[in-house]
């Protein structure tokens, strides 16, 4: 009997060795096979880096030269022919988009990037984006947009806009006669959360009800009786199903067939700013154009910048995209060149493509970042870039980068970086008027408006384009307004400042809020997010945190009241000093007298010598001539008082 036992512990105890040298071969081959998994998932990750890059790299070439072609062309053909080149440019671009997006998402790769957004921005995006597909089909677009949501939340504004971006190609595609229909509207939930409601309906064709499945599958298409001319992969549904499922809400499909659909989700939103967005249809209206009308937002002359990229035909379209921003551009091929420029000059702002041979992007970033003494160590650096896979932006962050823009590179997004990153002294905003014109017609007029010098307002802190909005382009308006503004600064911290002795928080958010309220209505919009931020602090009754945080407040309150009282008293005299007088005129000048004064008023504008140059145009003024130079320097006049000295320069070149 104990015999018997033993051979049966015996046999157990083989058994079990057995069993768990198994244990250990499985777990060995299951090490093996997740190492496996872990190499193609990263190599994978590569190879969907490099073909993004890969493949928006020359769709990057050819849509920015075409939108050259757009603007400068005068031939309706050749712009019919570029219209035809974008519209299948922007096709491919999505379908590149779409793959990389759908790999991520069976990767479980794709991750929600949150932060505030403007709704108006957002929505102006996205319908600019089908504005000329509506046109070119005859379509209608009705907005239906809650005047009252909130117009900044927080969210992930790249992946709400792929959503209502899908949704709306899709239904400007699939319908051929009638109207597209925009509905969005909100429902406030506690904790400043709202529920936002979107509805994307169509006249199109509609969509049988067996068909209705295949929408959201990979790939599927409907049967060939439903499809358009423009028919897709089968990805961007898909997508957006899975996008919207990420974000907590659902996508739901109502359709009738030959009839049309509507496609609608609800996400939930955190609230920044309670302001109301208003009528966002006359915004919208006042501000759409197409590519063709292009004129740019900006000029820059004595702004310097450099564009690092090792692909020359990238260099052209950069180049080309800025030219009417007469930005100072040196271009590098390389991040060696790139470092060799920056030892021998000094520029505001760098633009780095990221991966270049020899020296990538990241790697010329870290040598700029460790030259000691070099002016332009510490400059903002954007990375350009077709590396469009997940993490992107985050890596571009966290390796030191000040911003990142993914190739092709959106025309307008380009400038409104740049407006940001560059130094506020060398950016004129032009309003995104022909500003020749504009100096034209405003002196040709005469109308006695108050004279807006954009250039120096917008160094004091105010958005010209924000507050011109909201005074629905009355400049006379604006002007009153902000006499009205500088008047009540001094009220509003004095009153302030006692609510916060006497520890009164209601009393302090009424104040802070009314304030908020005046510094947007003007386009202060620095100081109205800071009182925002107090309102928050002070709503809460966080009167240590209010504390603190309202001497900030009281110093840009300060800074602006002054700024605004010299502004304002150089508005006065100069409308004093316009006021005409009888001066003797210095009579006749022969005409290579005329011509070598001209030369040297250029001179002196090409310096940015002001006061000099408006001294020689009072000399010029006096001499008697025909009408057409007397104009020319009303021109160059107006141009001088508004500190656009290279506006004056091309006026006075243009008759030499």
């Amino acid at each position: 009997m104990g015999q018997e036992t033993k051979k049966t512990t015996a046999k157990k105890g083989t058994e079990l060795s057995q069993a768990e040298a198994a244990l250990q071969q499985k777990n060995v081959e299951l090490e093996t096979a997740k190492s496996a998994v872990e190499k193609a998932e990263k190599a994978r990750d590569i190879f969907l880096a490099n073909m993004s890059h890969e493949l928006r790299t020359p769709i990057n070439t050819i849509l920015g030269l075409n939108e050259l072609i757009l603007r400068e062309s005068q031939e309706e053909a050749v712009k019919e022919y570029a219209r035809d080149i974008r519209q299948a440019g922007n096709i491919l671009l999505a379908l590149v988009s779409d793959i990389l997006d759908f790999s991520k998402l069976e990767a479980d790769k794709m991750d929600l990037t949150e932060g505030i957004y403007d709704v108006s921005s957002l929505l102006n995006d996205l319908i600019n984006s089908i504005s000329v597909q509506l046109r070119r089909k005859k379509l209608d677009l009705v907005l239906d947009i809650a005047q009252d949501i909130p117009y900044k939340l927080f969210g992930d504004e790249i992946h709400i806009r792929q959503i209502i971006g899908n949704l709306l190609s899709n239904a400007v595609c699939y319908t051929e006669k009638g109207r597209i229909t925009l509905h969005v509207s909100w429902k406030e939930l506690p904790k400043d959360s709202v529920e936002m409601y979107v509805i994307v309906k169509d006249t199109g064709i509609g969509i049988k009800d067996e068909d209705i499945p295949k929408l959201f599958r990979a790939f599927q298409r409907m049967d060939s009786a439903t499809r358009s001319k423009e028919d897709r992969t089968g990805l961007g549904l898909a997508i957006t199903q899975r996008l919207i499922e990420m974000m907590g809400g659902r996508l739901e499909v109502q359709s009738v067939y030959g009839k049309g659909s509507a496609f609608s989700f609800r996400i939930i939103q955190k609230i920044v700013d309670r302001e109301p967005l208003g009528d966002f249809e006359k915004q919208y209206k006042d501000s759409l154009r197409s590519i063709e009308d292009y004129h740019e937002k900006f000029i820059a002359p004595m702004g310097r910048i450099l564009i690092v990229d090792d692909n020359a035909m990238n260099l052209a379209v950069a180049q080309g995209l800025l030219k009417g921003t007469r930005l100072q551009i040196d271009v590098a091929a390389s991040g060696e060149e790139c470092l060799e420029l920056i030892k021998r000059k000094t520029y505001h702002l760098i633009c780095m493509d990221h991966m270049m041979p020899v020296m990538d992007g990241v790697q010329t970033l870290h040598a700029i970042r460790a030259l000691e003494g070099n002016p332009s160590r510490d400059i903002p650096v954007i990375a350009l870039t077709a590396n469009a896979v997940a993490g992107a932006r985050e890596l571009y962050l966290k390796e030191g980068f000040q911003d990142y823009l993914t190739k092709p590179i959106d025309a307008d997004k380009f400038e409104n970086m740049l407006i940001e990153y560059l130094p506020s002294n060398v950016v004129y905003l032009t309003n995104n008027r022909d500003i020749n014109d504009e100096y034209e017609q405003t002196q040709e007029e005469g109308d006695g408006e108050f004279d807006i010098r954009e250039s120096q307002l917008y160094l004091m802190g105010f958005n010209l384009r924000n507050g011109l909005r909201y005074m629905g382009g009355d400049k006379a308006l604006y002007g009153k307004v902000l006499r009205d503004f500088h008047s009540i600064l001094q009220e509003k911290e004095t009153a302030l400042k006692d609510f916060l002795q006497k520890g009164d928080m209601p009393g302090y958010t009424i104040i802070v809020h009314s304030l908020k309220g005046n510094a947007r209505n003007v386009g202060a919009d620095d100081l109205a997010d800071e009182a925002f931020e107090l309102e928050k602090m002070a709503k809460a009754g966080q009167l240590e945190d209010v504390t603190v945080r309202s001497p900030i407040l009281f110093s840009m309150m300060n800074t602006m009241r002054n700024s605004l009282r010299v502004y304002l008293e150089t508005e006065d005299a100069g409308e004093k000093a316009e006021q005409p007088v009888s001066e003797e005129s210095a009579g006749s000048i022969t005409e290579d007298d005329w011509v070598r004064a001209l030369h040297e008023l250029a001179a002196r504008l090409d310096d940015f010598d002001g006061e000099s140059a408006a001294a020689k145009l009072r000399e010029l003024k006096r001499y008697d001539r025909p009408e057409s130079d007397k104009k020319m320097l009303r021109l160059c006049e107006k141009a001088i008082k508004d500190y656009a000295y290279d506006i004056a320069l091309e006026v006075v070149n243009a008759v030499l």
